[in-house]
């Protein structure tokens, strides 16, 4: 397998530097005339800008000097946090601006210029005079009002009302009183007698701003940074007045800090007001509860519930044991009545006998029953049952036991309804002790609430106190760490706007540039047409001083290095026609001026005297102007002549001064020059010059203005085409390559004119304007190239 060989291709090509550096060449100026124009104008525009300072300041927030911090709000942290954005908020809202210009209004209701003649300045302070508004018409807000010093002692006003200028004369140090405004106008110290004649060729002004104005111009200035991780702002405000800046943020600083003082202040002042608000509401609170309390107690009848329940559990206790007593009793009086019924023998009495009672009736009757028994029992061991003593004793037995039992009986009745009595007692006791723990409750209820309002009433008293003694130690939580200075120019940036016009002045070169080499770029060297186009050159003429006077240069100057050229010129067409015996040439060219006649000539006179028989016909028979070559007038015998019949081909034949070459002029102007040139009669003309000349040279009309060239073409063996470095761009190339596809035409040679030098073309002739005859003639009228 055959190794391929592939060449590398240079990155950048021969061809694409000398695109490059040709262009360089061809527009070189292009910079250097747009950048100093733009840098002029950028200059005077940053001159007549209006220079912007920038003035600033820092605050530090939560700042922890003395401050007595034992107060209500101090408590709850209300001082202690600070949200920096609301901070920020704060100092550029409207009201901190509207507070500042309050402060500062004497100083910036008036604005003060000098006019000069190229801009206006602005003065905040060394001017001659001080104005002090008292009032004015709103409408004049904003309005400048021209002021001009007349002498020491008076001053002039001009302004404008309804589009009529108004002049008003007033006096420094009094009141000037009008329709639209009330000023007073007064001296500063700089104004005196001697220096009043040099402040009168100044020219001033004085605006009077609105309030609303002055808070928009703050706030629209104004900018707050806070840098992070500190509780620093930094407040920046631009003004074209530094001095006026700092002014305007010294004040800002103090109304800033006094809000803050104002503010505490104001939490302070509402603090004890609503401590004492509430102080008032326990009160009010406290004494519902105590009559609240009063009430239930009278209600419930309560004296002291811890005594009454002691009292209470007392005397349930006395009451049971009272029961118990009389249960034991009644026990006792059954035993007893039961003994009695039973009749048992005395010597065996119930020992609750004696416990029922220790005097009375039932003691007395016992006692006696037993002593009674007793004796009894002595009586029956001595005496029969029928002794009257122990009959009467029987007796006397059974009379205590009968009034014993009805004793007992009715002692038991009473027993027992006593036990009742005392269990209803008892069971009275019991349910108002039961009732003690609600009423301990209810009552334990509003002493909590008196108790709590008891406490909140103390904590308010002291909290009083403490807010008020917090009051005298209040500061602000703000601190300067920055006092307000100017910090430098904030705009405009004068380098900036100088570099913004310098690109745009490289910029609008570059693209001047651009366009130029498009559109509008000469060709200038034989390597640029070799790059535009692939038709052949056959010649290269330079430029010479007078190329469009009359005369032939060949012939002035046979030496010289246009000679030269047009002798090389010659045989490169020799070359071209090499096959033909009779050789027949066309001139042309895409505009007038380019030197297609120039070349005619010189290139038939230099092929007359190489001894060739040699015919120049001028067949521009819109303009003619080969005889003025020959230093010849107006021909009245030429081609239009023999076309029309007027005259022979002999006749039309005029030998020149330079041997083997003939001129066959054009003859009058016709009005229909291209009927001619499309007639058949020409064909016959240029026929028969063919056969008698050896070379036959044709010098036609321009080919961008006219067909009559292209429409000749077919009767010649070669066109040449002429360019000229001073006229010609791409759109001729682009021009003539079309018309060869177009009408398939070959041996096209073109020539470049003029390669050398820098001269103003002239125009072929005044005026080109359309005509008639098959839509390519044209007159006499002011049409292309007409240069006054």
């Amino acid at each position: 397998m055959a190794n391929s060989v592939v060449k590398k291709q240079a990155i950048v090509s021969a061809k694409d530097l000398n695109l490059v550096v040709r262009i360089l060449k061809s527009n070189w100026w292009i910079p250097l005339v747009i950048l100093p124009v733009l840098y002029a104008i950028g200059m005077f525009y940053v001159y007549r800008l209006t220079t912007i300072y920038k003035a600033s300041t820092e605050v530090l927030l939560k700042s922890e000097d003395t401050y007595y911090r034992s107060n209500v709000l101090s408590d709850a942290n209300f001082y202690s946090y600070i949200d920096n954005s609301n901070e920020t908020r704060i100092i550029q809202s409207y009201d901190m601006a509207n507070a500042v210009v309050d402060k500062l209004i004497d100083r910036l209701q008036v604005s003060y210029f000098i006019v000069g003649k190229v801009r206006t300045s602005e003065f905040f302070s060394g001017m001659p005079f001080r104005i002090t508004v008292n009032s004015i018409n709103p409408a004049f807000y904003e309005q400048p009002f021209d002021f001009k010093l007349l002498n020491y002692n008076m001053y002039e006003i001009t302004y404008k009302k309804n589009g009529e200028e108004r002049v008003i004369e007033g006096e420094f140090d009094k009141p000037l009183l009008d329709l639209d405004l009330s000023i007073q106008i007064d001296r500063d110290g700089n104004l005196s007698e001697k220096t009043a004649q040099s402040f009168k060729f100044i020219f001033y002004q004085f605006v009077v701003h609105s309030k609303d104005y002055l808070i928009s111009k703050i706030r629209g200035n104004l900018s707050v940074q806070n840098p992070e991780y500190t509780q620093i702002l930094r407040i920046t405000l631009s003004d074209a007045i530094p001095e006026r800046a700092v002014l305007i943020l010294d004040t800002l600083n103090k109304v800033y800090a006094d809000s803050k003082l104002q503010t505490k202040y104001e939490l302070n002042d509402r603090t004890i007001e609503y401590i004492d608000r509430q102080l008032n509401e326990i009160t009010f609170s406290l004494k519902s509860i105590e009559d609240t309390m009063q009430n239930y107690k009278q209600k419930k009848s309560i004296i002291n519930l811890d005594w009454q329940q002691t009292d209470f559990l007392g005397k349930i206790g006395i009451y049971d044991g009272q029961k118990s007593q009389l249960k034991l009793q009644l026990q006792a009086l059954e035993d007893l009545e039961k003994y009695i019924i039973e009749d048992k023998d005395p010597q065996f009495l119930p020992p609750s006998v004696f416990i029922s009672e220790k005097d009375g009736f039932m003691n007395h009757a016992v006692t006696d029953l037993y002593s009674k028994q007793i004796e009894l029992n002595k009586m029956t061991g001595i005496a029969k049952e029928t002794n009257p003593v122990v009959q009467e004793l029987r007796n006397s037995i059974t009379k205590t036991k009968q009034d014993l039992l009805v004793y007992i009986n009715n002692t038991r009745k009473a027993a027992k309804q006593q036990i009742q009595s005392i269990e209803a007692e008892i069971f009275d006791y019991i349910n108002e002790a039961r009732m003690i723990p609600g009423k301990q409750r209810e009552l334990l209820n509003i002493q909590r609430k008196a108790d709590v309002s008891g406490k909140l009433y103390d904590f308010l008293l002291e909290k009083k106190a403490t807010t008020k003694i917090a009051k005298a130690g209040i500061v602000s939580n703000i601190k300067i760490v920055e006092a307000p200075r100017y910090t430098g120019i904030d705009s405009p940036d004068r380098n900036k706007i100088q570099k913004q016009f310098l690109s745009v002045g490289l910029l609008l070169s570059v693209i001047i540039i651009i366009l130029r080499s498009a559109l509008f770029q000469k060709i200038k060297t034989v390597a640029h047409l070799q790059d535009l186009t692939s038709l052949p050159l056959v010649g290269v003429l330079p430029r010479i001083k007078d190329a469009d006077s009359n005369g032939i240069v060949v012939e002035q100057s046979p030496n010289s290095a246009i000679a030269e050229s047009f002798r090389n010129f010659r045989t490169n067409l020799q070359y071209a026609a090499i096959n033909e015996t009779n050789k027949t040439y066309l001139i042309t060219s895409f505009l007038p001026g380019e030197g297609k006649t120039f070349t005619s000539v010189n290139i038939a006179s230099v092929i007359a005297k190489s001894g060739k028989k040699t015919l120049i016909m001028e067949l521009d028979l819109h303009k003619p102007r080969v005889y003025m070559r020959f230093g010849l007038p107006a021909q009245t015998k030429g081609i239009t002549t023999f076309i029309n019949g007027t005259d022979t081909y002999e006749d039309i034949i005029s030998p020149t001064h330079i041997p083997n070459l003939y001129c066959m002029f054009s003859g009058p102007v016709p009005p229909n020059p291209s009927e001619f040139v499309l007639s058949e009669r020409m064909k016959e003309l240029i026929e028969k010059a063919k056969s008698e000349f050896d070379c036959v040279i044709i010098d036609t009309p321009p080919a961008g203005l006219l067909s009559d060239s292209i429409y000749l073409m077919q009767y010649v063996n070669t066109s040449v085409f002429v360019l000229n470095t001073q006229s010609s761009t791409k759109k001729v190339i682009t021009f003539l390559e079309d018309i060869v596809q177009a009408n398939k035409i070959s041996n096209i040679l073109l020539l470049l004119n003029g390669v050398t030098g820098f001269t103003k073309r002239r125009y072929y002739y005044q005026g080109y304007g359309y005509s008639y005859g098959y839509g390519y003639g044209y007159g006499y009228g002011k049409g292309y190239g007409y240069r006054k």
